[in-house]
């Protein structure tokens, strides 16, 4: 059985004159006309995020889970993880992952993102309007 994993990749390239977004988990999906491609590409890994929430004692550093190959060694595996957004090839690959304080550090071209807000933590009976949080800050800052 595969541990889960917050490691998500979209690829931009092009296809008869128009974009091709592909993802890692979910395939190919149209982008949208008027709406800039990176953008669309940084709100699909935030919807993948969202999606499927990990509790902290289960994440690993993605960049060693994949050897590594996400920077030049050498570089040891080491420290506290942090969410990262990587942009590579050219602004063609957007990557958000889980990587040590070793590996981001060394890795071109990547930014720390906070965490995306949780929803308040269930202490009594609060109205249900208290118990989602707002991502659409959180999103728009990727």
């Amino acid at each position: 059985m595969a541990l889960p994993a917050r490691a998500w990749s979209v690829t931009i390239s092009a296809h008869d004159g128009r974009p091709t977004v592909t993802c890692s988990v979910c395939h190919s999906f149209a982008a949208r006309p008027g709406i800039p491609v990176p953008r669309q590409a940084r709100h699909h890994l935030a919807g993948h995020l969202l999606g499927t929430p990990l509790p902290a004692h289960l994440r690993t550093c993605q960049c060693r889970e994949h050897g590594c190959v996400w920077h030049r060694p050498p570089t040891a595996c080491s420290g506290p993880l942090a969410l990262l957004l990587i942009c590579s090839d050219n602004g063609r690959t957007w990557r958000l992952a889980d990587a040590c304080r070793g590996c981001s550090r060394s890795i071109p071209h990547a930014a720390t993102v906070p965490e995306p807000p949780r929803a308040a933590p269930l202490t009594s009976s609060p109205p249900p309007a208290e118990l989602t949080a707002d991502h659409g800050e959180w999103v728009e800052a990727l």
